[in-house]
């Protein structure tokens, strides 16, 4: 009798703190930021996704380019500074790093900024709502761009009801997973503007095994893109070292992100495929890059 009245009172305190988090952190969001809107409209697309992450296996692509005619694209954050964008040409660009808009004065944000108004092809840039107005109204000069804003905003419930309730609001682009890492972004904005099937290139995150401490007890990343490698240590955005526990705790968010949008996509009837080699994602299903032309091939007769 005892263990049945603590199992209903550990359900109802579960119950309690998983909406009294939804009225926190989420509703302040929506009410200083998004204020309720949705401004991805669902469309379902006919062209698979290539979803095109700056992972060293991107560089296979390149050598393929010929055979991605009957794909649509994603790009994010700074590969927009590359030549390759600009071939692709993709349909999305996806940004969240705060740099975009906290660090502006650095040459490689001048310079995606610059690229921004270069693209001469309809666009859709997606920002966070947190992100400011600003950078829509500039973006926008460009009139092959169009600005679309995705929530920033997370909720991690533990009992099922309120599971359901979260997938839901994901729909209803009022929530999304954690997104730590672009790669979440997305797959998550992608889902919502109406793609059936999203390959994943180039989203290796293996930072686990670039990773340092040195003597000075700094974190030390290696920064591994297909544009090239570059060593730093791991800084905030006020130029503080991160410590260990930092970096852990982001591993953290961005594996339970990826699981949150698998969870998502079975909902949305969206099948997501990895297709990056050596990719410590572990989400979705994995398949090798050679067979997304054969699968295009038979679809195509």
């Amino acid at each position: 009798m005892l263990q049945k009245i603590r199992r209903i009172v550990h359900a109802f305190i579960a119950y309690f703190s998983d909406y009294l988090s939804l009225l926190g952190r989420p509703l302040f969001y929506q009410i200083q930021y998004q204020k309720f809107r949705n401004e991805i409209k669902l469309h379902e697309k006919k062209n698979k996704l290539c979803l095109l992450g700056n992972g060293p296996s991107f560089s296979l692509i390149e050598k393929h380019l010929k055979e991605f005619k009957d794909f649509d694209f994603c790009a994010v954050n700074l590969s927009v500074n590359t030549d390759l964008f600009f071939i692709l040409k993709p349909k999305m660009l996806v940004m969240v790093d705060m740099i975009f808009w906290m660090q502006p004065e650095l040459d490689k944000i001048k310079k995606a900024w610059e690229n921004i108004q270069r693209i001469n092809w309809n666009i859709q840039v997606f920002l966070p709502y947190n992100f400011p107005n600003h950078m829509k109204e500039e973006f926008e000069k460009n009139k092959n761009v169009k600005v679309c804003r995705y929530p920033n905003n997370s909720w991690e419930p533990e009992t099922k009801i309120a599971n359901k309730i979260k997938l839901r609001l994901y729909k209803k682009g009022l929530l999304s997973p954690n997104g730590t890492n672009v790669s979440i972004a997305a797959i998550y904005t992608a889902i919502l503007n109406g793609y059936k099937e999203i390959n994943l290139l180039g989203v290796e995150h293996s930072w686990m095994r670039d990773i340092k401490v040195n003597e000075s007890n700094e974190v030390v990343l290696i920064d591994r893109h297909y544009y090239g490698d570059t060593e730093h240590v791991w800084r905030d955005y006020e130029g503080n070292p991160i410590k260990l526990r930092d970096f852990l705790e982001s591993q953290l968010a961005t594996f339970t992100g990826h699981l949150y949008l698998n969870e998502f996509a079975k909902y949305m009837h969206v099948k997501i495929i990895n297709r990056t080699v050596g990719s410590y994602i572990d989400a979705y299903e994995k398949k090798s890059f050679e067979d997304l032309f054969v699968a295009s091939c038979d679809n195509n007769g």
